[in-house]
């Protein structure tokens, strides 16, 4: 029995040598991401525009005077960390005196995510957000690609500005568009309750108020005038009575080139604002679309430089490139590099300015790197506040050797 178990075993043991194995592989090795962001310069920096904004920058520590920005873009800019941080940048390193905002959206009365220094409060039951990336809207956007509306007969909210104080003399205009103003009347409430009605300006595009004393908030009210009406408030613009470098801060979740085509009031705003430099912060979406095409990319680029510079002629345009990031886990998008091609060109062609964010943030697959340094968020598109406030930096410093 046990002579026949041993020859059972040598049967086996001779039949499994028998089977041919497959020669042991070289392993891959995993394409190891190093976090390196970069100093990049300004492409095409020496545009007219861009020359007499830099000129207007230089003055604003010896001699004074104003000078305004404004950022259009995307979700990485609706939560107004990059901003924000971009401003104090200026301010702190290369000292720019600043004067605060210019232009903000609120955001909670569309009931919607913001982060924020800037606050709102209201009774949200009473409020509801237009958004120009849903199909099935139609609203009277301007240069946000959000809008608030309400239809109650009379709905209240309060502006509390945070770090960014009004101060006296400070100019502001409630934007909204002319039938609004026809539908209500809006008043401003002092700390006591007593209110004062605020006039329509057709040259503000808005309900206009001087602020009378300092302070870090206001509260308004609107009644409705006309049965069935509804209220519309595209956002605050803000013209500040001191010196120095204001910023506004437009961002929609989700927003391409294209959407902010389809907002009718946009050029009224950029005229009104009239800032001396318009940073066009788009392209993350538009690389994200599965059909993406070059031509179709170029194409709505320049109609929307066109509609700025119809309202505007003298405004500096830098586009500032989408930031890497993964289409899918683990795999840097890689029309993010496409899209970055494109601006670069198109900076050449129509005289832009362009500053390539991917690259500054150490190239395609660095989104991973900032997510191992925990900048940027779980989904490899976002970034935390301190990534945003990195990529500020890098573009201040882009800014700032332009000034020497």
């Amino acid at each position: 029995m046990l002579i026949r178990y041993f020859l059972f075993l040598m049967i086996a043991f001779g039949l499994l040598s028998a089977i041919p194995r497959k020669k042991p592989g070289k392993r891959k090795k995993s394409a190891r991401v190093i976090f390196k962001p970069r100093t990049i310069a300004l492409e095409n920096a020496s545009s007219p525009e861009m020359l007499q904004f830099f000129q207007g920058l230089k003055k604003l520590s010896s001699k004074g005077g104003q000078e305004r920005i404004l950022i259009i873009g995307d979700s990485h800019n609706q939560c107004e960390d990059f901003g924000n941080s971009l401003l104090s940048y200026l301010a702190d390193s290369a000292g720019i005196p600043v004067s605060g905002r210019n232009f903000v959206f609120p955001y909670p009365l569309a009931r919607t995510s913001h982060r924020s220094n800037n606050r709102f409060f209201c009774q949200k039951e009473n409020w509801k957000g237009c958004r120009i990336t849903s199909s099935s809207d139609s609203c009277s956007w301007g240069i946000c690609g959000w809008v608030a509306h309400s239809v109650s007969d009379s709905v209240e909210f309060r502006w509390q500005s945070g770090q960014t104080c009004l101060k006296q003399n400070d100019d502001l205009s409630l934007f909204c568009p002319p039938e609004t103003a026809d539908s209500y009347s809006l008043f401003i409430c002092d700390s006591a309750g007593k209110k004062s009605e605020l006039k329509y300006s057709d040259s503000k595009a808005g309900f206009c108020t001087r602020i009378q004393k300092d302070g870090n908030g206001i509260s308004l009210k609107a009644i409705r005038k006309s049965p069935g009406a509804s209220f519309t408030l595209q956002g605050i613009g803000r013209w500040p009575a001191g010196e120095g470098l204001s910023l506004g801060i437009s961002g929609t979740n989700g927003a391409r080139l294209d959407h902010y085509l389809q907002a009718p009031d946009f050029q009224k705003h950029i005229s009104v604002l009239n800032p001396g430099l318009v940073i066009l912060a788009l392209g993350t979406n538009d690389a994200f679309v599965s059909d993406f095409q070059e031509d179709r990319l170029r194409e709505n680029l320049g109609l929307l430089v066109a509609r700025i510079r119809a309202a505007n002629s003298n405004t500096a345009i830098l586009l500032l490139g989408p930031p890497d990031h993964c289409r899918r886990k683990g795999r840097s998008n890689p029309a993010t590099k496409q899209v970055n091609f494109v601006y670069s060109q198109m900076s050449e062609e129509l005289d832009l300015v362009f500053w390539n964010q991917q690259k500054a943030m150490g190239g395609e697959g660095s989104v991973m790197a900032w997510r191992k340094k925990g900048l940027a968020t779980a989904d490899m598109v976002h970034f935390t506040p301190n990534g945003y406030t990195l990529q500020a930096k890098l573009l201040g410093k882009a800014l700032a050797a332009e000034l020497k």
